[in-house]
């Protein structure tokens, strides 16, 4: 039997919280989740400095433009009638993104404050593979990769 579209959706977003969860908690970080999916940010990751609320999203590679990934950084809420709505976060809300690439078997931290509000593209492509003026523009995934952020 197959999932509907709405758990399919709830089951890669677990998949992807278990993974970076695995991945920080390999790196000697602690992590707590809040209980019953209550909060806006789905954990909290103790850095040593402060406790970080952070949002964690799955990257798609981009089905144009080769080697490049994108997250997508709004959520869908449910109002009291079952209507949803899509919304995106803010910075009282959460204070990093934590964004699995699966395809790529590589996890990105992005402070929030560096986030734009609705979408992000990351590179996989080498720097040089850019004109100068490009490499201003671009997000380069080397850059961003949790053991050079955290």
């Amino acid at each position: 039997m197959s999932m509907n579209t709405g758990r399919q959706h709830q089951h890669r977003g677990r998949t992807t919280e278990a993974v970076v969860v695995a991945a920080l908690l390999e790196r000697g970080f602690s992590v707590s989740v809040p209980p019953y999916g209550s909060e806006r940010y789905d954990l909290v990751l103790d850095t040593e400095d402060e406790l970080e609320r952070v949002q964690v999203k799955t990257a798609y590679e981009h089905g144009e433009t080769e080697a490049t990934v994108v997250a997508e950084f709004q959520t869908t809420v449910y109002g009291s009638d079952g209507t949803p709505r899509r919304t995106y976060y803010d910075g009282d809300e959460i204070d990093a993104y934590l964004i699995h690439c699966p395809d790529r078997a590589v996890t990105l931290y992005v402070p929030y404050s560096a986030a734009p509000k609705t979408q992000m593209n990351f590179s996989f492509r080498d720097r040089s593979t850019y004109g100068e003026h490009n490499r201003k523009t671009v997000n380069f995934a080397a850059e961003y990769v949790i053991d050079e952020q955290l």
